[in-house]
């Protein structure tokens, strides 16, 4: 049996802190905070100590205390008190910060609103989104635009996740008046903003931006009541459900039926989730095909391939566009949307990594560097090159051993959105590829990257080109 050294939190290299703030400066400065952990990661080793204004954490990277802080939750492990607090404070409250048994209740909403046969119900929505994209691409290469990526992705996401959920139309591609499609994306920059408040003012008074998160969660209170109606009236006529609503109006196996309270943060936290990072990991994925004209036309020979003339019709074809997919997933790799998750013991615990024990009192967050494992040239050669064909040709090391590639997290807390998210955003891929050459544009500035909840790209613009009607490329 293999003995490990012992070590308390304090007993961890780290960066020197400041008085009161800690760390947090340091790791605000540019707008990255993930980036400078990682920065501290390769400079202390794996498992190394930082300070909050509240105390010190432990920040690793190592792939045994990853998995095991993933894997023993939620009955050993808990999401950070001062994640999970400031979530609820907002009105966000649903699956993402339940705990124990009421999370469990809602896992199951969860996974039966997201499970492939529902899915594929559902892909008439995902259709129906696509077409409109193809129509925004078609605008935009004809009036030779420099399209804001981020921005359409976003849109396509929100109108994909708001048809799923409540069957509402929001259509946001086509309406781009000042609508919900522009307020809902400033609840988690809203949210990461307080996150990394010294203080929590909002708890004794109110700021103009606080009034306006509590206006839009306010608005998504009232159209998940109107829709939920809706949802009760048609189901009491016999029909079979359409949307997550739907299958939700009545009670789910011996479960009792669900309250507006549950029903609301669940709606809204995949609302959010759905938008935030889907959208991200799409506009990340177009960003590297702009920026690699071969990968352009492997996609569009795939698409030529499996699709022909016609249009996608069911889930199944998607799945059977490997090479697409394998872009998305490698642009996920190089640019994770949560390249973090910070969690905390319930009790006090051992938690043991690769020669190294770390005692860990109750409620000492960990930071688990769930990204960083994607630039392991062990695991990923040239960590960092876009190579998409590193997924199909078994150049990628065993992946099932110790956790090194996390986008979607992992055990029993594993996103249960990953198959709908990898589906559209290979969807995009594909069509965005199909009938558009597409070039990188930087008239805004050099693309980049900031964190708020999550991590999404600043300044990603592209200008298409319609390809030739003959097939040419």
């Amino acid at each position: 049996m293999r003995q490990l050294s012992a070590v308390t939190v304090h007993d961890l290299p780290g960066p020197r802190a400041l008085p009161l703030v800690g760390n947090l400066p340091q790791m605000l400065r540019g707008g990255t905070p993930h980036r400078v952990l990682q920065r501290w990661c390769d400079r202390y080793g794996p498992t190394f100590r930082v300070t909050f204004p509240a105390g010190p954490a432990v920040v690793t990277a190592d792939p045994l205390i990853v998995d095991t802080v993933l894997r023993d939750r939620p009955d050993r492990f808990r999401r950070g008190a001062r994640v999970t607090r400031i979530i609820d404070e907002a009105g966000v409250h649903g699956v993402f910060t339940a705990e124990g048994d009421e999370w469990r209740r809602l896992r199951r909403m969860a996974t039966r609103s997201l499970n492939a046969s529902y899915v594929r119900a559902y892909f008439t929505t995902l259709s129906r989104v696509n077409q409109r994209l193809e129509g925004r691409w078609s605008a935009a290469a004809a009036g030779g635009e420099r399209i804001d990526v981020l921005d359409v992705m976003m849109r396509y996401t929100l109108d994909v996740t708001v048809g799923l959920t409540m069957g509402h139309d929001l259509n946001s591609l086509e309406h781009l008046d000042d609508g919900l499609q522009r307020r809902l994306p400033g609840i988690f920059p809203e949210i990461g903003r307080r996150l990394n408040a010294p203080l929590p003012y909002w708890r004794l008074f109110r700021m103009p931006r606080d009034r306006r998160l509590d206006a839009i969660v306010a608005e998504l209170d009232e159209l998940v009541r109107d829709r939920f109606e809706h949802a009760r009236r048609r189901m009491a006529t016999g029909a079979q459900p359409e949307n997550f609503l739907e299958a939700l109006v009545g009670p789910v196996g011996d479960e009792p039926s669900f309250t507006h309270e549950e029903l609301f943060g669940n709606v809204l936290t995949m609302m959010l989730a759905g938008e935030d990072t889907t959208s991200s990991t799409a506009a990340w994925a177009i960003h590297y095909l702009a920026h690699d004209p071969d990968a352009q036309r492997r996609v569009r020979a795939e698409v030529d391939e499996v699709v022909g003339a016609g249009t996608v019709g069911d889930p199944e074809t998607v799945r059977r566009l490997t090479y697409t997919e394998a872009v998305v997933l490698e642009a996920m790799r190089l640019r994770p949307v949560a390249p973090q998750l910070a969690v905390e013991p319930l009790q006090g615990t051992l938690v043991e990594g690769d020669g190294l024990s770390v005692a860990v009192q109750a409620g000492t967050p960990i930071i688990a560097l769930t990204g960083y494992g994607a630039r392991d040239e062990t695991v990923f050669p040239n960590p960092g090159e876009f190579r998409p064909q590193r997924w199909l040709d078994g150049s990628v090391a065993d992946r099932t051993h110790a956790p090194r590639f996390l986008p979607f997290g992992s055990g029993p807390r594993f996103c249960p959105g990953r198959n709908l998210a990898i589906l559209e955003a290979t969807l995009i891929a594909a069509t965005t590829c199909r009938d558009f050459d597409i070039a990188p544009d930087t008239s805004a500035g050099p693309v980049g990257e900031r964190a708020a909840f999550t991590v999404f790209p600043t300044n990603l613009r592209v200008t298409l080109a319609r390809r030739p009607s003959d097939g040419a490329s």
